[in-house]
């Protein structure tokens, strides 16, 4: 059993341990993320939230993993934790009135999460510190020329962040978004943003996200395109946030510890499925 959701069109897959059976209940691997993510074979979908864990036993705290369709597992996602949250709450793992003091554990990071008054609200994810720094002197020319230069972004994943002066739109996210990507720069590869200013609270991107390729939307990428054009001086806290799926807000602050995010959108569940035994056991042992 499983359940989808999907934030801007960002989708993801929940699958709760309590709900699997065989060795899924004990934890997934990459041949099975991926044979699940598959969108012609499996399921589909731009991610998994496996959660949540037995591990963390106290009251209020959640902990998940977050699986990339590639099989490789990402340390933190805006969207796909706030759909983790919204799934606590219909599954019953709290209940809506009793949510102050939600916490999310995912990376090795600790995450607060604030929900609305109904089910449907918008869902608040603060993913705390964050930091920036200049682009590697590595990178080629050519992308250089094209792109112009970079802005490193860490919300707990890794982002390079460009503000182009060409139009972006999606042929310029999947034509430089892997090579980006898996540039030698880049050793544990890279979330990619391309960014256009609107106005003083409103920027405009396209993602090319690490292991998942084309999306979207995209919360951490949403955080550090617009932490990137705050320091640029383009932008002021709060940052509207427009993707191909939709928007979503961005909250930055910064303190002595530095610069903070705070990730604010909605989630919709979409349906509940059941693994058929002719999916599922080629793939239960893998």
């Amino acid at each position: 059993m499983f359940q989808k959701y999907h934030a801007l069109g960002n989708d993801y897959l929940i699958l709760d341990p309590a709900q699997q059976s065989g060795e899924m209940a004990r934890g997934l691997t990459p041949s099975q993320a991926i044979a699940i993510c598959d969108r012609h074979r499996g399921v589909g979908s731009d991610g998994i939230v496996y959660g949540p864990l037995a591990e963390e036993t106290r009251p209020g705290h959640f902990a998940c993993e977050i699986w990339n369709p590639d099989g490789s597992i990402a340390e933190v996602s805006g969207n796909g934790l706030r759909i983790f949250a919204r799934y606590l709450v219909d599954a019953g793992y709290i209940l809506l009135d009793e949510t102050d003091g939600c916490i999310l554990h995912s990376g090795g990071r600790t995450i607060s999460i604030a929900y609305g008054d109904r089910p449907d609200a918008p869902i608040r994810v603060e993913l705390g510190r964050a930091s920036t720094a200049p682009e590697p002197d590595t990178l080629p020319p050519d992308l250089l020329a094209a792109l112009g230069p970079a802005t490193l972004v860490n919300v707990g994943n890794p982002h390079c962040v460009f503000f182009p002066d060409a139009a972006i739109d999606e042929f310029l996210a999947r034509r430089w978004g892997p090579i980006v990507e898996s540039h030698p720069a880049f050793p544990q590869r890279t979330n990619v943003q391309f960014v256009r200013v609107i106005d003083a609270h409103t920027i405009a991107i396209e993602i090319w996200e690490r292991g998942a390729g084309y999306t979207q939307a995209s919360g951490s990428s949403s955080c550090a395109a617009a932490l990137a054009a705050i320091q640029r001086g383009g932008c002021a806290s709060p940052v509207t946030v427009q993707m191909p799926g939709g928007e979503l807000t961005v909250d930055v602050s910064s303190n002595a510890e530095g610069w903070h995010v705070a990730l604010i959108g909605p989630v919709t569940p979409v349906f509940t499925g059941f693994w058929a035994s002719d999916f599922l056991a080629p793939i239960s042992n893998t």
